[in-house]
């Protein structure tokens, strides 16, 4: 016969409470509006619970700009590129950086943290996340729409990453997610082809032990296809995680997307 004695009956109490009533981080999202631009632009509004953020998309031909406001018309983001210098200005909470200049890359890094964890931004990498889904707007078509997407996704994993940390996310021995989309693509007789340059792994299991290296997304578990038009490994996306793994996640060229958003060694900020 089997006896509980108080402080085990608690335990157990305890265990089920945490296993089933653990809330979920994500706000429930949806596009509450979207309307056409100047300059083939969009505007774009989220609200995700009692937040929203806009978010202004801008293509004028010779530049393209990224906007993202919040609250009470708080300037969050802002991405201006030209393309004729291949010139590109970030500015962060009001603040401008060259990303091009290395000697205030350490302060930017700072300033990006700093934004990756304000509670109006938190919930950004979901608001993009449902404009992919939904809108399902083309990245290697628009160097803004790229950049949405590749710093909402620079987002994404620092909170995984962060959770990791903490002890929030799933244990090294669990079974590790993977995007179903991702299997079309990879493995010895891949169901589509690779696009943009891009290119699959002949073993899905090498390419899982990899943590998907160079697929557009949150590692294995959420693949981003409409940045590159699939999930293959791409170029841009490969070198962001290659600054992540050399330098950590926390690491000043992981946190300001370095390879994904822009890159000094092609010029070319949105590659696919």
């Amino acid at each position: 016969m089997m006896t509980f004695t108080l402080a085990s009956m608690f335990l157990v109490l305890t265990f089920v409470t945490v296993c089933v009533a653990v809330p979920s981080e994500k706000a429930f999202c949806k596009i509450v509006e979207e309307s056409k631009t100047r300059a083939d632009g969009k505007l774009i509004k989220v609200a995700c619970g009692d937040k929203s953020v806009l978010i202004d998309l801008v293509e004028g031909g010779t530049y393209s700009t990224l906007r993202v406001t919040g609250q009470k018309d708080r300037n969050l983001l802002t991405v201006d590129y030209f393309k004729s210098t291949h010139d590109l200005f970030i500015v962060i909470d009001g603040q401008q950086f060259n990303v091009k200049d290395e000697a205030s890359k350490a302060e930017e890094g700072q300033k990006f943290l700093d934004l990756l964890n304000d509670p109006e931004f938190e919930f950004f990498p979901e608001a993009v996340r449902l404009i992919h889904d939904e809108l399902q707007l083309k990245g290697w078509e628009s160097p803004a729409v790229m950049f949405l997407y590749r710093i909402a996704i620079a987002a994404e994993n620092y909170h995984h990453q962060l959770k990791k940390r903490t002890g929030l996310a799933i244990n090294k021995r669990a079974k590790i997610a993977v995007d179903p989309d991702t299997y079309k693509y990879h493995g010895p007789n891949p169901e589509l082809k690779c696009t943009f340059n891009g290119w699959s792994d002949p073993s899905m299991k090498n390419l899982i032990r990899e943590e998907c290296r160079g697929v557009c997304g949150q590692m294995c578990s959420s693949c981003w296809q409409w940045v590159c038009n699939d999930c293959c490994m791409h170029i841009g996306c490969f070198r962001h995680d290659q600054f992540c793994d050399t330098y950590g996640y926390m690491g000043t060229d992981c946190l300001t997307s370095r390879g994904v958003l822009w890159d000094l060694i092609t010029e070319m900020p949105y590659d696919c």
